[in-house]
């Protein structure tokens, strides 16, 4: 077993403050995403958003509960095998690594890794958790964000070693370095769905009060390895944290994924990311080439106007809804969006409709078939 001095959580096990925990849920509820929001935005705890600032990262725990992980496991289930059924399938899932851009010609280094937008309405949602955009806003001071990327990762014991050397994410996800200027801030989140202990691979992490002052940033290195930086290796602390936790980080924080010692274990991850708008060098990821994709409209159908702009979609009020054909086209696009916000109509469809055609090639009007509910795998 690994041993190591582990990242004390400055949310002390218990998450968000006392009266925090939403009705608002991946997986549906009560409030909008907004008034969940504007709550969420009195609970953050000022000595998180202290941590974060003096040491490049916060880990605030139990963010999300018991329902809402079960809600994300089930959309798990549609893109990566569970802990048993690798262990039961190796042969068959050895090789296979998801449908992600990011290879860059390394080959397989074990992980199954998707990208966002997903087919799945609790892992869409838990991208733009308001929780998480609530504390990003705190960190800028204002509300002008974009989603920077999003991924959900497997990492099963025996299929790969995930032991890196210690690293900030700015390289792949900018041409040019970060700087401290939180005008032009990307600001990166591990979100942790299964448990981790020191035998399932936690992230590790270094505070900026020991990289800082060395300017690692700047000094060229991609990567800082143990035989080059050892001094960094013996500060580093492992993110040990319970399922619905969240690591939330800055594009200059030194961290590293680490091996697994669990003979038959998995680590469920999520990575999202929220960046400055307007700020052309930030941010990895434009989601208008998603446009069109099943998984893009599912994004776009359930989700709030306020949910909507953060991938670039025009928010309410703006000129655009103005614009001659501009309502009714989106609306014959996406026959499932209540348009009612924005000074359209209500949905055209119900969501037990199932639609097609809507971008059919031969210019062919969009059909509807009904389904029954019991015959489909979830909302749609």
């Amino acid at each position: 077993m690994a041993t190591a001095t582990t990242i004390e959580s400055t949310a002390n096990g218990t998450g968000a403050q006392d009266g925090a925990k939403s009705l608002w849920k991946v997986c549906g509820g009560d409030e909008t995403w907004a008034e969940a929001k504007a709550r969420y935005v009195k609970a953050i705890r000022q000595e998180d958003i202290d941590h974060w600032h003096k040491h490049g990262y916060v880990i605030i725990e139990r963010f999300l509960d018991q329902e809402e992980l079960a809600a994300i496991h089930a959309d798990y289930q549609n893109y990566m095998p569970t802990a048993e059924e690798y262990q039961a399938h190796k042969r068959r899932y050895n090789g296979y690594e998801g449908q992600t851009w990011r290879k860059r010609g390394i080959g397989n280094i074990g992980h199954i890794r998707d990208e966002f937008p997903y087919d799945g309405d609790a892992v869409n949602m838990v991208a733009t958790h308001p929780f998480l955009v609530a504390f990003c806003e705190r960190l800028v001071g204002h509300d002008d964000l974009f989603l920077s990327h999003g991924a959900i990762v497997g990492k099963y014991a025996g299929k790969g070693d995930y032991d890196q050397p210690l690293h900030a994410d700015y390289s792949g996800n900018t041409m040019v370095i970060p700087v401290e200027n939180k005008e032009w801030i990307d600001i990166p989140m591990i979100l942790y769905h299964s448990d981790v202990t020191l035998d399932d691979g936690p992230t590790f992490v270094v505070s900026q009060e020991v990289t800082e002052p060395m300017n690692l940033v700047a000094d060229g290195f991609r990567f800082h390895t143990r035989e080059q930086f050892p001094e960094l290796y013996k500060v580093e602390k492992p993110a040990v944290v319970p399922a619905g936790s969240a690591l939330i980080y800055n594009m200059r924080t030194f961290h590293r994924g680490s091996r697994m010692y669990s003979k038959d274990g998995a680590r469920f991850t999520q990575f999202t990311a929220f960046h400055v708008k307007g700020v052309p060098w930030l941010g990895s990821t434009t989601f208008q080439g998603n446009a069109g994709s099943a998984e893009m409209d599912r994004f776009l159908t359930h989700v709030s106007p306020e949910q909507r702009v953060l991938v670039g979609f025009p928010p309410v009020g703006h000129p655009y809804w103005k614009e001659k054909d501009a309502l009714e086209g989106v609306a014959n696009r996406y026959p499932k969006m209540d348009l009612r916000p924005y000074g359209g109509g209500p949905p055209k469809v119900a969501p037990d409709v199932e639609v097609t055609g809507i971008e059919d090639v031969s210019g062919a009007p969009a059909s509807v078939v009904k389904v029954k509910k019991d015959e489909r795998g979830g909302s749609n």
